[in-house]
């Protein structure tokens, strides 16, 4: 395949692959992108629902150990003495991971004088107490209540299930909390002996555990807020837990999150009573209806299967239900969540942007992997088209002289020139030829030795007019027999620059070279040196080569500093070169700490500037400075 072949295959077909390649795996990163998003949604969510039951059972394990501690203080008729009662308790206490979150214990008894009785356990006795400032909802609640626990055998209808559930009655009777104080409390029913007892209205003594608030607000739930919404720098989600709907705050673990007006949250659990109620049609229940429903559920139903209800609530946490109904005066305690982003789809959200930004960045390296690849390979290909030129351009510059020098010689060794004259003349077309064949060479040697960076150039003060003339001198012979005319100006009282004077010459040489085989059809050659001047005076020296001949293209301005690169207008024409002339005098004055630009019309020729600080500025006399080419390439001409 030609190269031209080639290199139109890659550009309209390998390119467009690459990139729809590129294109499709960022659809796809995207796409994948969304299906974790929602997997990570979805696990983030379950998460956050196993961390909401988590901490409800906890707290439920809490307050279940005192409910059970001091519920098997009663013996087996319902009756309850200040010494069982008060040894249970200082028990739980001592096994307790919280022993102060019971404030006080009580007992009232409905029947007789009904009197509350707070419990004195270091005494081990029972104090006629009066009821707390603000427990009146808790003393009529519990009288309405109580008229239906006394006569809840009666509503069973089963012949067998009194004696299923007799035993089960007194011991899964569930707990209720009175959120508002806290406190919690359970009905004991006394229970006479003999079978004639067993459809009377028994007495009811209710249980009524004070519990401490703030051991609640300030030790069990921020431990419980820790164990189960902690990350690794924290918590992850702002946690409450809140006291009715109106945004009463029993604990925040930031402040102002659960205030009223702030209803924004990712999930919420109530901590007391069943997590999911099922709301069914019709009217609302009595006052005690709960109680009422539970046992009459068990009440209807037959012996064993009653039994294996009972059982479900043995097996299971210890039933905390709400006192009052989700409508009166304490509402129920909930607990509300919100993650610290703002939301949980904030926080996906996030999580999302930041895999994006990781996976496209990823495509990035890659397209940028792939266009340096590409990159890197055009110019390999084009350096060695390059190569092939200079190869070819060397070859036919080597050719020409050394046919001469041969065709000499051998006419001068068959004795065919006899002439004084004639071996003078052949003697100087040996010699000059001689000259090309050594600028040739040097040329090439001075191109390798930049490429290896060897060698150093020792920069002083330097006469930029003895430069110029050192350079005319040297390509005067040059210029005269291409017919030039050699304009030459240079500004009086310049300051010295700092460079190294052969090297210099060198460049400029070549200068006046390329402006004599290029600009040849002007037959005007001028070389000028001027101060660079700004606000703050003088900076350095500016030297111009510049010729009338066709000028140099604006595509192809960029190119003509590059090794071995040849305009292809001059390429196959008669004027021969190497295309290194350019290169080394930029590499020359660069190291020289000075730069080399060319400004070209097409039509009205070039002009090449180099610029040099001056020697006060630059350097000290005699410094070193690195350099990429060998030291003092000669200033020999054709």
């Amino acid at each position: 395949m030609q190269p031209i072949k080639k290199e139109r295959f890659f550009w309209w077909v390998a390119l467009p692959a690459l990139t729809g390649v590129l294109i499709t795996l960022a659809v796809l990163q995207y796409r994948w992108s969304n299906q974790v998003s929602a997997a990570t949604r979805s696990q983030l969510q379950a998460n956050l629902q196993s961390s909401l039951m988590g901490f409800r059972q906890d707290l439920s394990r809490e307050l279940g150990a005192v409910c059970m501690e001091l519920r098997s203080a009663a013996d087996d008729a319902g009756r309850v003495r200040a010494t069982d009662l008060s040894r249970q308790f200082l028990h739980w206490q001592q096994a307790a991971a919280h022993p102060a979150l019971v404030k006080q214990v009580y007992l009232w008894r409905t029947a007789g004088d009904a009197t509350l009785q707070r419990v004195d356990a270091a005494h081990e006795q029972f104090e006629t107490a009066v009821w707390p400032k603000g427990w009146e909802p808790l003393q009529q609640r519990l009288a309405e209540m109580s008229v239906l626990t006394a006569h809840t055998q009666s509503g069973m209808t089963h012949r067998h299930a009194k004696a299923a559930v007799r035993g089960a009655m007194n011991m899964f009777f569930p707990w209720f909390v009175d959120q508002s104080i806290p406190a919690m409390v359970y009905p004991l029913r006394e229970r006479a002996a003999g079978r004639r007892n067993e459809g009377r209205t028994r007495v009811v003594t209710w249980m009524i555990v004070e519990l401490d608030a703030g051991v609640l607000e300030k030790e069990i739930f921020p431990e419980l807020a820790q164990k189960y919404f902690r990350g690794a720098s924290g918590l992850d989600y702002r946690v409450a837990v809140l006291r009715g709907g109106a945004g009463r705050v029993l604990y925040s673990s930031d402040s102002g999150f659960g205030q009223e007006g702030d209803s924004t949250h990712d999930a919420a659990l109530p901590l007391i009573g069943p997590p999911f109620r099922r709301v069914t049609p019709g009217p609302p229940g009595p006052a005690g209806s709960e109680i009422f429903t539970f046992f009459r559920d068990i009440g209807g139903v037959h012996p064993l299967e009653a039994k294996e209800r009972a059982g479900v609530i043995f097996d299971r946490l210890l039933p905390l239900e709400p006192l009052h109904e989700s409508g009166d005066e304490g509402g129920t305690w909930e607990l509300v969540v919100r993650h610290k982003q703002g939301s949980l789809e904030a926080a996906v959200a996030s999580l999302r942007l930041r895999h994006l930004l990781l996976s496209f960045g990823v495509l990035l390296v890659l397209a940028l992997t792939m266009a340096l690849v590409l990159t890197a390979s055009q110019r390999a290909r084009r350096l060695a088209t390059l190569q092939m030129s200079f190869v070819a351009g060397v070859s036919h510059e080597l050719r020409t002289p050394l046919a001469v020098i041969s065709s000499a010689a051998e006419n001068l060794a068959h004795g065919v020139v006899a002439d004084p004259a004639q071996l003078s003349r052949y003697g100087a077309s040996i010699l000059k030829q001689a000259r090309q064949l050594n600028h040739l060479v040097e040329q090439v040697l001075l191109f390798a030795s930049t490429q290896q960076k060897l060698g150093n150039y020792r920069l002083r003060p330097v006469q930029v007019d003895e430069v110029i003339d050192a350079a005319l001198e040297n390509t005067a012979g040059l210029a005269e027999a291409a017919g030039m005319t050699v304009e030459r100006r240079v500004e009086p009282g310049l300051t010295p620059v700092a460079a190294d004077f052969s090297a210099l010459s060198q460049c400029l040489q070549n200068l006046i070279t390329n402006a004599v085989k290029y600009g040849a059809e002007g037959r005007w050659l001028g070389i000028r040196a001027d101060a660079r001047r700004g606000n703050a005076g003088t900076s350095g020296i500016e030297i111009t080569v510049s010729d009338k001949g066709p000028g140099i293209a604006a595509p192809e301005i960029k190119h003509i500093f590059e090794p071995f690169y040849r305009s292809p207008s001059v390429a196959g024409s008669s004027v021969h070169g190497t295309g290194l002339g350019l290169p080394l005098a930029r590499t020359i004055v660069e190291a020289m700490r000075g730069s080399l630009t060319v400004a070209s019309e097409p039509g009205r020729g070039s002009a090449f500037t180099i610029y040099l600080p001056l020697a006060s500025i630059a350097s000290l006399p005699e410094e070193k400075v690195a350099a990429e080419s060998m030291p003092h390439p000669t200033a020999d001409t054709p």
